[in-house]
């Protein structure tokens, strides 16, 4: 059989919000390489009590992908834990690519990423029928640099719910530049800080009061009309909606 690392999404640190499959992976797990900086590590004593717990923040990826090959050729039993899901904003494509030229097979299993798990904490949704149909994910530029058209900025639409990751640094920016995008002042904003984790914080603002936030790192913030539609029907539970389940 080819080595295997098991990518596995942690979601946002609370463990009750694993699928099962990455619980499982993790119960069983030898050798579990996570990001210390995103992840608790207290958390995972006990989702992986047989495993070595290694903190990749101070590793480059040549370091991270040596010691995954390694492992995995000394028998089953790896996890690249990445928080939130591993497919957004995180280091799945490179490592993937890196472990497969030295010939070891990856399994990605997904996690539930933070704006997902904000939005349910608040009880409210990214869509609402004819309000916002439409969600992006984006982030400000700032050390690493966004391809042309893909900002916060560039993305703006009214009817659309922007997710912005990895700009908690940055609300006074991320305020600013909406408004010059043309999104009134009043457009509401869902931020969530260390979303659940310890010291978790959620508040729901609009634009204005956006610029007024703490800069603080490991928050996320979305922003969009759906966050305070109210009175709203999918036209799918209508009785006047016929479908091929319902006559």
């Amino acid at each position: 059989m080819r080595p295997v690392v098991h990518v596995v999404g942690g979601g946002p640190g609370d463990p009750e919000l694993l699928t099962v499959k990455g619980a499982r992976l993790l119960q069983k797990a030898r050798l579990v390489l996570f990001t210390g900086s995103l992840f608790p590590e207290a958390v995972l004593g006990e989702l992986a009590p047989k495993a070595i717990l290694r903190d990749s923040k101070g590793m480059v990826l040549e370091e991270i992908v040596a010691l995954l090959a390694e492992e995995a050729q000394r028998g089953p039993g790896v996890v690249r834990l990445h928080s939130g899901d591993p497919g957004l904003y995180g280091t799945l494509l490179e490592e993937k690519e890196a472990l497969e030229g030295l010939g070891v097979e990856v399994e990605v299993v997904p996690g539930v990423t933070a704006a997902f798990a904000l939005a349910a904490r608040a009880g409210l949704a990214l869509t609402a029928p004819e309000v916002a149909q439409a969600v992006a994910f984006t982030r400000l530029g700032v050390r690493t640099p966004m391809p042309p058209g893909q900002d916060p900025k560039a993305l703006a639409r009214p009817g659309l719910t922007l997710a912005v990751y990895l700009s908690g640094m940055h609300p006074k920016r991320l305020a600013r530049d909406l408004q010059e995008a043309g999104l009134p002042a009043d457009t509401p904003v869902l931020f969530g800080h260390r979303v659940g984790q310890a010291g978790e914080e959620v508040g729901l603002t609009d634009l204005s009061g956006l610029a007024h936030l703490p800069a603080r790192d490991t928050t996320v913030f979305l922003v969009g009309k759906a966050l305070r539609a109210r009175g709203v029907r999918s036209r799918l539970y209508d009785p006047d909606f016929r479908h091929r389940y319902r006559r």
